[in-house]
């Protein structure tokens, strides 16, 4: 199946993000997120992502990780 150059959704980078997310918690590794999050448009969507849509993703992705690691942070203090 080829893959071709488009623009993405706020929503399908919404999901590219949960996969770096979820790829995140896993390896803790950005890069194999950054990797998963590129991998996972191409699966679902048939898009090769630009650059810019993978490293928004990722930038969504590390700050859900943040507000995860606050609230956690959080909890425990308290």
């Amino acid at each position: 199946r080829e893959t071709k150059m488009a623009y993405l959704t706020d929503s399908q980078i919404g999901e590219m993000a949960d996969a770096a997310f979820t790829t995140y918690d896993v390896t803790c590794c950005w890069k194999a997120a950054t990797r998963a999050a590129a991998e996972y448009a191409v699966d679902e969507f048939g898009i090769k992502p630009r650059k810019s849509a993978v490293l928004l993703a990722v930038k969504i992705a590390k700050l859900r990780w943040s507000a995860v690691s606050f609230k956690v942070k959080q909890l425990i203090n308290n």
